[in-house]
């Protein structure tokens, strides 16, 4: 599934989080890619031009909470929001938990976002469910 995310109205600091409808149920296997060219911005400067590996140097908290992330980067959360991961140009994991897949920029203020990336995304199911 293709997924488009953008940095300004997908941010987490302002924005919505972009609900895939991909749901997954412990033991499920999520894939998620982004090509590394596909690029967006976390300000007005080049400086800020990050692919969905997010800026080096720049990990900052989620509104005040303990988990810490890549500013510029791309991260998912199974649960409406409550906790994320981060993904990045590429992830692969084993689902524990149910829930539905959302994709989030990771940002401290989305007023000067812009850009996008394309997230392909795939659950591949348990047999035997």
């Amino acid at each position: 599934m293709r997924i488009d995310v953008k940095a300004k109205e997908n941010s987490i600091s302002g924005g919505t989080a972009k609900v895939t409808g991909l749901k997954v149920a412990p033991g499920d296997y999520l894939t998620i890619t982004c090509a590394p060219t596909d690029v967006w911005k976390a300000g007005t400067s080049k400086e800020h031009t990050s692919n969905a590996n997010g800026i080096p140097g720049k990990l900052y908290p989620i509104n005040g909470s303990e988990q810490k992330f890549v500013v510029g980067s791309l991260i998912g959360s199974l649960d409406g929001g409550k906790t994320y991961f981060g993904i990045g140009t590429s992830l692969q994991m084993t689902i524990v938990t149910q829930g539905e897949l959302t994709l989030a920029y990771m940002d401290i203020n989305n007023n000067d976002n812009s850009g996008m990336v394309t997230a392909i995304a795939q659950v591949y199911k348990v047999t035997g469910k």
